[in-house]
């Protein structure tokens, strides 16, 4: 008999006789006059909103029943024609989805009718609807600190920014500050990595499309345009300066980096660093230390003069990690230890991967140890002597992942690459044999490896394996997804896998490209909290942040359970498959055991569906209706 769906027969003789659980249809339904367009989960509320039609609706995670709706009555219509006969306007409009929950809020933004909305999902109030407005907003971005919303507005032939006050639902400011351009040459996803709005006190500095601006918060007057263009800037702890950096050539092959005044945002140096790549930046107070491709410095922060006499190595820099007030960092394929001087703390370089291109999966201390992980080689180094601990390298397969997981007890590292597992334990004193060998089928396409009392959990969208410590397979489960050329298209908690739910996922392992700026106090000593700001452009993820205001401290407070359920849950796996019935199945694994505790049944290849981390109900969207699961005991 042909097996579409597959539990491995080995993993049953491992795992054990593992019950059969009976696929089973939902446990109420919540039905609409209309196909449900999109459904979304606010991390806050927890309240499940959901498009149909001309309408949206709000579900009560806990009644499990409509909490408000909102029509077209509610939303009106556009009263600017000009709008909808803007082409800019149809074509950006189109690349938006139409709900989406606004991260550290309890507010869902929805595009409908022509209109952008911005809804309170703990009542159901709409805040902010577009329609009252002449202009059509392009991009939007929440302050939690101050409630408040930043917008990127086009209005006839101009763009302009306004800031918008979540309480009242009015625009405080709407300051025109260029002529519009066509649009159609940015996408949404590039306008998000573009458009960076920083606060600092009173100001708002803006980076619109490579124009930086300056803004009064409390009125919205325009201080000052820069002169020319950047990519990147960021307030150093002074309040005084602005460092920049803007990239020119083909395929950005050149950046620049010089220091503003803030009073007026023209350049207070003679002239610029000009490098291949700025790779990482610290602000000392009144000196700033650049690490960039071909070099490694402080400079006079007033000035620009170098403050050491010769850069430290940076040929190809591509990596620093500061440690206490030393410098880790990697060049090509080498990497350095150095001081705050620039002085070499070990006698050579260190190889850490074959080639220069190869990349680097973690590299850090730990302990009195220095460890690194990359594409070819995995070893550890005495963080004194630079010696190595293993006199040979681990060698990975390149083309297989390497996932790491820390195990805080042992103080050691589980590592997989290419169906082997290792741990690296600083106290030996050779490079370990693979304590497992595993025989995983989907290998390319793991993400995550999570650790647990007995073992570590592999998996990705369609598989996971559990491991013991001493080396056995616990469990391996196996699953064809229905549709599977278009798996990757499927909205749901399988498709994500567990890439997100877990500090050893791939990642975070592979985070570090963005350029950041670290705040230290004269001596050296790291400070957390140097400038008050909101990075609107990646919406903080801080529930710290977001309790800076009164009225989202006490949704927090409310909320604060659900809240901290939705940022982790790492227990169960939700895969996708098809069942030897020919039923399409939600499958719910137990990472713990492997055991299937659930198993429901869905409809279509491509299921739009939510799963409440805070209750593990699911909500899944069939047609007109929402079909609601509750947790299996």
């Amino acid at each position: 008999m042909k097996k579409n769906f597959l539990t491995i027969a080995c993993s049953i003789l491992l795992a054990g006789t593992q019950p059969l659980i009976a696929q089973r249809s939902y446990d109420e339904v919540i039905t609409t006059d209309n196909k449900i367009q999109d459904l979304v989960q606010n991390e806050i509320t927890g309240v499940l909103v959901f498009k149909e039609g001309s309408t949206i609706k709000g579900i009560n995670p806990d009644t499990k029943k409509i909490a408000w709706t909102l029509t077209k009555e509610d939303f009106g219509v556009t009263s600017a024609t000009d709008i909808l006969t803007d082409p800019d306007f149809g074509t950006i409009f189109k690349q938006k989805r139409d709900l989406s929950s606004v991260p550290n809020s309890p507010y869902v933004e929805a595009y409908i009718n022509s209109k952008y909305l911005i809804i309170n999902t703990e009542t159901g109030k709409l805040v902010y609807n577009s329609s009252k407005e002449s202009f059509w907003v392009f991009q939007s971005d929440f302050i939690p600190e101050s409630n408040e919303y930043l917008l990127t507005l086009k209005s006839g032939e101009n763009m302009a920014i306004a800031l918008l006050d979540m309480q009242t639902g009015g625009i405080k400011w709407n300051t025109t500050v260029s002529k519009a351009k066509s649009l159609l040459s940015f996408s949404l996803k590039e306008s998000a990595n573009t458009n960076i709005a920083k606060i600092n006190g009173n100001t708002i500095y803006y980076l619109l499309y490579g124009k930086l601006y300056s803004f009064d918060k409390s009125s919205g007057k325009l201080n000052w345009t820069a002169e020319e263009e950047y990519t990147k800037f960021f307030p150093t702890q002074n309040d005084k300066n602005l460092v920049v950096v803007n990239s020119k050539g083909l395929m950005s092959s050149k950046q620049y980096l010089n220091v503003l005044n803030t009073e007026n945002g023209k350049s207070i140096w003679s002239e610029s660093i000009k490098t291949k790549r700025v790779v990482y930046l610290e602000d000392w107070g009144t000196k700033l230390l650049v690490a960039h491709y071909s070099g490694f410095n402080f400079f006079d922060l007033k000035t620009g003069e170098k403050i050491w006499k010769k850069d430290a190595r940076g040929d190809g820099l591509k990596r620093v990690i500061p440690i206490d007030q030393d410098f880790l960092y990697v060049a090509e394929n080498e990497m350095m230890l150095i001081n705050k001087n620039g002085e070499k703390l070990w006698k050579s370089f260190i190889e850490i991967a074959d080639e220069k291109e190869d990349p680097i999966y973690y590299l850090g201390k730990v302990g009195d140890k220095v460890m690194y992980l990359t594409g070819t080689y995995g070893n550890m180094v005495d963080y004194k002597s630079g010696r190595k601990l293993w006199k040979r390298n681990i060698k990975f397969n390149n083309n297989r992942p390497v996932l790491p997981t820390y195990d805080e007890n042992s103080n050691s590292y589980l590592v997989y690459n290419d169906e082997e597992l290792y741990k690296f334990d600083p106290s030996i004193d050779d490079k370990p044999e693979p304590f497992a060998k595993v025989n995983i089928k989907r290998e390319k396409e793991l993400n995550s490896i999570e650790l647990f009392p007995w073992g570590v959990v592999l998996s990705g969208p369609v598989e996971v394996m559990g491991v013991g410590m001493d080396g056995k397979v616990k469990y391996h489960d196996v699953y064809t997804q229905p549709g599977e050329g278009n798996r990757q298209l499927i909205k749901g908690a399988s498709a994500l896998g567990s890439l997100a739910l877990g500090a050893g996922s791939f990642a975070k392992a592979v985070e570090g490209a963005e350029i950041t700026m670290t705040y230290r106090d004269e001596a050296g000593v790291l400070r957390e909290s140097i400038v008050r700001q909101a990075d609107t452009g990646k919406q903080l993820q801080s529930a710290a942040l977001g309790a800076g205001s009164a009225v989202m401290g006490q949704l927090f407070n409310k909320y604060g359970s659900r809240f901290n359920a939705m940022r982790q849950n790492k227990d169960f796996s939700y895969i996708y498959a098809k069942d030897p019935s020919g039923e399409k199945v939600l499958v719910k694994v137990r990472k713990a055991d492997g055991v299937e505790v659930d198993k429901l049944i869905f409809k279509n290849d491509r299921p739009i569906y939510e799963v409440d981390p805070a209750t593990q109900t699911v909500y899944y969207v069939l047609d007109n209706a929402v079909q609601v699961f509750y947790n299996k005991k």
